[in-house]
């Protein structure tokens, strides 16, 4: 199979666009596309693709009853260990500083991508592929005095109850720096969220959840004095005006309650799919589980292949603003997914996974584009798929869909600061504000 070519990202001519080239030089990076049936380390067995270990994740068939009343079949990532997603900061002569990693994943666009300092699966971290431990994986122990430490989920329409514990440390480094990390100043990496398939979505999750006074050391958006900066300063002192946090949380809890859980079903059973020469794909093209090789130095192993997922086009996320009594809110929807672990979270004001096949998804909102960005999703488990990530402001607030909540900056703070309330696509597009932090 003809090796995949690796896709140009614009960071410009900068500092950190020479750090991921000459990584990528020494990388010697290969892939390419394979048939499973190839692989000595994966099978499909009893209905589902697994690793011979019995590790790392498994792709399986989920079938499950849509908010519409609609019957839904698809492969989805049975990934259920929870993972480590970890920043290391520390005080620098009265600066806060992030230890970055620059990190390969195959589905990236660019490759590499700006990642938490440890970013590992608990197979990584037990070293069922053989190869060498996650760097830095030390600083993030099961029981420890970190600034945040919380489970949060991943896409819950691709990973069957997958979670994360999304992890703030503050330590010295004792150890020496890789070539792959590198201090950052904080603000400094709050701007580059602002980039283009620069900062990889578990980096963005993990910031956007830590303890935002903690993080910059000052009030929460009180960075700048503009007019948009002293909205969300407001709407950080104040909680909602429209609808308070506790009927929120009943509603979520209300919807859980009501919504049935999916069934496992084996691969061979999934109505509307078909294996090809490029893997398990759906009849209608939106979506594809194909098989990929990696040959790449600076990871744990220098080689590896895997299930991937293949969306065929880009999706979007778009966050709404709008002011109630003068206080900036931001629109939420109560988001079944299949795959979530408490199978109803609170998600941006409309999302369109990437491969949507379906136009049912109402992208009626006009307004002025607060911050707006393109993000490939988790790239070690998504080949390139692709977001266009968007908050728009649509000045005063109206009426809204018995599904839909106004909240503020309070309000999202007080449920960041627990698990499984936000989608990742929700954190994903809330970190467009911390520029403004």
């Amino acid at each position: 199979m003809p090796i995949i070519p690796s896709v140009t990202r614009g960071v410009g001519d900068d500092d950190i666009g020479q750090w991921f080239s000459l990584l990528l030089a020494d990388a010697g990076c290969q892939l390419e596309w394979m048939p499973v049936g190839q692989s000595a380390e994966w099978s499909v067995q009893d209905g589902v693709i697994a690793h011979r270990s019995k590790g790392f994740f498994t792709v399986v068939g989920l079938r499950w009853t849509s908010p519409a009343g609609r019957q839904v079949e698809q492969p989805f990532l049975d990934q259920q260990e929870i993972g480590t997603l970890g920043f290391v900061m520390r005080i620098e002569e009265g600066r806060r500083q992030l230890l970055v990693q620059a990190k390969f994943e195959p589905g990236n666009v660019g490759l590499i991508q700006l990642a938490p300092t440890c970013q590992a699966t608990r197979s990584n971290i037990q070293r069922l592929h053989g190869g060498n431990s996650p760097p830095f994986v030390e600083y993030f122990p099961e029981e420890s005095n970190a600034l945040y430490d919380i489970q949060q989920s991943e896409q819950g329409t691709r990973f069957l109850r997958k979670r994360n514990r999304n992890v703030l440390v503050a330590a010295s480094v004792e150890s020496s720096i890789p070539v792959t990390h590198r201090w950052m100043e904080v603000d400094f990496v709050l701007d580059l969220m602002a980039r283009d398939f620069l900062v990889n979505t578990d980096a963005r999750s993990v910031l956007v959840c830590s303890p935002w006074q903690q993080l910059v050391s000052r009030a929460p958006f009180s960075r700048y004095s503009d007019g948009f900066s002293s909205e969300l300063l407001l709407s950080m002192r104040s909680p909602s005006v429209h609808r308070s946090l506790a009927e929120v949380r009943e509603q979520v809890q209300r919807l859980r309650s009501i919504t049935e859980p999916p069934e496992i079903i084996g691969l061979d059973e999934l109505s509307g799919w078909e294996w090809t020469p490029e893997g398990l794909s759906a009849e209608d093209g939106f979506l594809r589980v194909r098989h990929i090789r990696v040959a790449v130095t600076g990871r744990e192993v220098p080689a590896w292949d895997q299930p991937i997922i293949d969306s065929v086009s880009d999706g979007m996320v778009l966050l709404v603003c709008a002011r109630i009594d003068g206080v900036l809110h931001f629109l939420f929807r109560l988001g079944t997914e299949a795959g979530l672990y408490s199978r109803v979270e609170l998600t941006a004001t409309e999302v369109v996974e990437p491969g949507d096949p379906y136009d049912d998804v109402r992208m009626r909102w006009s307004g002025t584009v607060v911050a707006q960005c393109r993000q490939s999703e988790e790239g070690g488990r998504f080949y390139r798929d692709t977001n266009t990530y968007r908050i728009v402001d649509i000045g005063a607030a109206g009426e809204t869909e018995p599904d839909c909540c106004w909240l503020t900056l309070h309000d999202i703070r007080q449920l960041l600061d627990e698990p499984g309330w936000l989608t990742n696509e929700a954190r994903s597009v809330l970190s467009l504000l911390l520029p403004w932090l």
